[in-house]
């Protein structure tokens, strides 16, 4: 009999580890799918003959979908088994992809289809790493957690390049197509994941993840329109986010996280920081096709070198750190990316290689400065409450990338390339400001 059960444990064990790239598989697809709908947004523009301000949406909100999606998931896998989640992630994924092709005359329409469709893709990064967390043991935990954020940067490449070559050989729309090969995956998710059984019982907390999705909402709206009732409906929902954060014991969050001044201070700077991230890459295709009459393929090529940086800087991001200190990195990195801003804003359109090296420089700067601003704002919080600090962190890393996507693509419609850049070399360089004047000082050097 106890071999019996040794074999039964081996077995199972085995099955672990067999799901593992599956996930990984799942976990790089979508995050390739995200990308390149975000590249193709000028393709559709073109197409559909609405504004970069319009089109913006359909990457905006799938960024705020995948925020919230990430702390639902993470709420609904302490009850619900990742396997079924998964599924369901998979089958949201197929229909919004089949809506939006079905539809694709239509952009309320396929709007509507993204933020279905990525309601399903933000399954996949969040139920990797919990499962990596849950069912694989200590000492490998480290070595698959790191492929996450190298697929990561990889899924940034191969986006690019997707969504390049098939909107410029075939159509935009055969993208709603490719998420279906995710299909391919259900049977060996359901094969090799535990069917995993719990007796305690998730709670979402549904009221603050609403009011953090009105905040948001209400900023993009006006960004896109400049109407003052959009700022009215942001501080009446900012308010009630306060007070329910305050009053409720069953918010997602505490009162007490924004009671810590470095959390709080870092935290609005990471978020000012990272408005400028998806900004710059939103605008970059619709900049090189404006000055250069190229088409998505080209495009997406002189973009990889930049996504390949990041893969290097994130891959020596350990090493790094033994070198400089948090206070160093993020400084050094944030005029890096000033730097990359106001580089092409200055030369103008003389060569499309000064567009590759900022490209080079901005993406890899972010790489760079990940890992030490969310461990400068993390640790500040009590270890026992790190995991919310995290998932607080990424949400609202989420938020920010959006509403950038939605303030650039505003200042397209009314400024000039050069002058956008110059904004947004502006904003990283108040935000180097703000981390300075309120949470550099306070750190220690080594």
């Amino acid at each position: 009999m106890a071999t019996s059960h040794q074999s039964l444990s081996n077995t199972q064990g085995h099955h672990v580890k067999k799901a593992v790239p599956i996930i990984l598989l799942f976990f790089v697809f979508a995050l390739i799918i995200d990308n390149s709908f975000k590249l193709i947004s000028v393709a559709i523009a073109d197409d559909l003959g609405i504004s970069a301000t319009t089109v913006s949406w359909q990457a905006t909100l799938a960024g705020l979908i995948i925020g919230i999606g990430a702390v639902v998931y993470a709420s609904l896998a302490d009850s619900i088994s990742i396997r079924k989640l998964l599924s369901t992630g998979i089958i949201l994924i197929c229909i919004g992809s089949v809506m939006g092709f079905i539809f694709r005359d239509s952009f309320p329409l396929i709007l509507l289809s993204r933020i279905i469709q990525t309601a399903g893709l933000a399954s996949a990064e969040t139920l990797y790493v919990i499962y990596v967390m849950k069912h694989l043991p200590k000492d490998e935990q480290k070595k698959f957690l790191g492929y996450s954020t190298s697929s990561y940067s990889l899924s940034l490449v191969i986006g690019s390049l997707t969504g390049g070559y098939i909107s410029t050989y075939l159509n935009w729309t055969i993208l709603f197509l490719v998420p279906l090969l995710s299909l391919i995956l259900l049977p060996f998710i359901l094969k090799y994941l535990p069917k995993e059984q719990s007796t305690s019982k998730s709670y979402v907390d549904g009221v603050g993840l609403l009011l953090i999705a009105a905040i948001a909402t209400s900023v993009m709206l006006y960004l896109t329109n400049f109407n003052w009732l959009y700022i009215l409906i942001f501080i009446i929902t900012a308010a009630l986010f306060l007070l329910y954060i305050t009053k409720s014991k069953k918010s997602f969050i505490d009162s007490s996280f924004f009671k810590n001044k470095r959390f709080l201070f870092t935290l609005t700077i990471a978020f000012i920081i990272y408005s400028v991230q998806l900004g710059y890459i939103f605008m970059f295709p619709f900049l090189l096709q404006k000055m250069y009459g190229l088409q998505l393929d080209k495009i997406s090529l002189l973009m990889v070198p930049g996504y390949i940086v990041a893969v290097i800087v994130g891959a020596m991001s350990g090493k790094i750190a033994k070198v400089l200190s948090n206070r160093q990195t993020v400084t050094c990195a944030m005029l890096a990316i000033a730097t990359s801003l106001i580089v092409p804003a200055l030369t103008g359109s003389s060569s499309m290689i000064v567009y590759v090296f900022s490209m080079m420089l901005f993406s890899g700067s972010f790489a760079l400065m990940y890992a030490p601003m969310l461990d400068t704002c993390v640790s500040a919080i009590p270890v026992d409450k790190s995991g919310t600090a995290v998932g607080f962190y990424n949400l609202v890393l989420n938020v920010a990338m959006s509403i950038g996507i939605a303030y650039t693509a505003s200042m397209i419609e009314v400024i000039s390339y050069s002058a956008v850049l110059y904004v947004l070399a502006l904003i990283a360089l108040c935000s180097l400001s703000l981390f300075w004047l309120l949470v550099a000082r306070k750190l220690k050097i080594s």
